[in-house]
């Protein structure tokens, strides 16, 4: 996998995006390299939590639109199939997923922040679904996803209008639970993982599984 980095540190995964020439931008190869390594992580029994991060300056800006332009209608929809598999996987693990964002978050970055559990960002963060303004819908579950999170309303005022919404506003709306200084996320998230981490792991799979299903 060259565009992910994978580690599992005192029952914390580590799985870094380091795509660096597209800003973390997806494409089918990089979904791939993601799916396996949930699958990887997924498969050691020594992992209690999972924190999805960069060392990049963005989370992830989005689906890889060079590649999507040389897509035919076939190939739209196996992506289309390709991206919500993974974000269903990423979403159904039985351990906890925790997201550190910094930089952008947008489109399928902001889809991929959502399958996640819980969502900590640094105070420079944006998020968005841009969609629109291609002539195309959120593909990767942010229509789904994103009302739940948020409500139907802020949703539909982020997708329709396509705007950037800050970390600070992005926090008052319930898309993340903290805020920090870009230069804390990292510490902090690893402290929020690592206290997951410490707790019973039955226990902890057994009430995300209940909060999902219910």
């Amino acid at each position: 996998m060259t565009s992910i980095a994978v580690d599992c540190v005192d029952g914390v995964g580590h799985l870094q995006l380091n795509r660096a020439n597209a800003l973390n931008a997806l494409d089918l190869q990089f979904c791939t390299e993601i799916d396996d390594a949930l699958l990887a992580l997924d498969a050691r029994e020594d992992v209690r939590a999972i924190l999805i991060s960069t060392s990049l300056k963005h989370f992830c800006a989005g689906a890889d639109i060079r590649e999507m332009l040389s897509f035919d209608c076939q190939q739209a929809y196996e992506f289309s199939i390709r991206g919500n598999r993974v974000f269903r996987k990423l979403e159904t693990l039985l351990v906890p997923v925790v997201a550190a964002v910094n930089g952008y978050a947008l489109g399928a970055g902001c889809e991929l922040a959502a399958a996640c559990d819980l969502r900590i960002a640094s105070d420079t963060a944006s998020f968005g679904q841009p969609e629109v303004t291609l002539g195309i819908t959120p593909g990767f579950g942010g229509t789904q996803r994103l009302a739940r999170l948020i409500g139907t309303q802020n949703a539909k005022d982020m997708i329709f209008t396509a705007r950037r919404v800050s970390a600070f506003e992005a926090q008052a709306m319930g898309l993340i639970s903290h805020t920090y200084p870009a230069d804390r996320l990292m510490s902090r998230a690893v402290e929020t993982v690592e206290q997951i981490a410490k707790n019973v792991p039955f226990a902890v799979r057994a009430c995300k599984a209940a909060v999902n299903e219910g």
